[in-house]
């Protein structure tokens, strides 16, 4: 795949499968303004801003705010939530490798899962490095960023089904491969750069759900994992994860509760 992923076929159910408690989201937007000790003249560059679940409170606050997204439909969902109030943000349809911003443009840039959509991510790197003004901050946000060796991540459901599916799919001739940069890469990267990587997690919660919301997820194609999937092969992988999941938890009527954490790494270059 050549092309950043879009999330147009998802722009209306985003919020509902990703958005943040109202509180987590407050704890995000504090995080963030007073480790940039933003003022009326900061400016913020997110990059894949999608439906504003990390812009919004902060554009409700103020903040000069721009965001580069190649998700009309996305955008639009942002633009919406909006209507009639009075702003500074600025909403571009533009490429991540491809920005159309100047040298040393803006003080703090954004990405919140949004590398690993990019298959030229390296380029998208370089980017926000070019626009990003000395001194400024580089804020990196993935899922799975190991903070520590006890990160349990790897051993919650969505790895297990993620894993699971995985295999199922392998089983059937077809290989899920990443569309862009893993947090793993990127952090290598940037240490090759010469940046220096601080980590925080900055929010916990718990997320409920059960086991049944996780399958009908990926049944609906929620994830964009699934989007490169053959449709032959997707339908036979579904009623094969739901008989293993059925084997492996009893009921799919389970309660799941995991302990969901909003990560961070601030990064600075030299």
């Amino acid at each position: 795949m050549s092309t950043s992923v879009s999330f147009d076929r998802v722009s209306d159910i985003y919020d509902a499968t990703r958005g943040l408690p109202p509180e987590v989201s407050a704890q995000v937007t504090e995080y963030i303004l007073n480790l940039v000790s933003a003022t009326p003249d900061t400016k913020f560059l997110e990059v894949g801003i999608g439906t504003g679940r990390i812009a919004l409170p902060i554009v409700q606050q103020g903040f000069d705010y721009t965001g580069a997204d190649i998700s009309d439909n996305m955008l639009n969902e942002l633009r919406r939530k909006l209507e009639g109030a009075n702003h500074r943000l600025t909403l571009l349809n533009a490429d991540a490798t491809n920005l159309p911003f100047e040298d040393n443009s803006f003080d703090v840039v954004l990405t919140v899962h949004v590398l690993h959509l990019i298959p030229n991510w390296k380029q998208a790197l370089a980017e926000i490095r070019r626009v990003l003004k000395p001194n400024g901050f580089y804020l990196y946000s993935h899922g799975r960023i190991n903070l520590q060796p006890d990160d349990t991540d790897l051993s919650n459901l969505r790895s297990q089904l993620d894993k699971q599916w995985q295999t199922i799919l392998t089983n059937y001739g077809y290989e899920l491969k990443p569309y862009g940069g893993n947090a793993e890469e990127v952090l290598a990267e940037l240490a090759e750069q010469g940046a220096t990587v601080e980590f925080a997690v900055v929010a916990q919660w718990q997320s409920n759900l059960t086991l049944q919301d996780w399958l009908d997820r990926y049944e609906k194609k929620q994830y964009s994992a699934s989007w490169q999937v053959p449709d032959e092969i997707f339908s036979r992988s579904i009623p094969d994860l739901r008989q293993w999941a059925q084997q492996q938890y009893g009921s799919l009527d389970t309660p799941l509760s995991r302990d969901a954490r909003f990560k961070l790494a601030v990064v600075r270059w030299a």
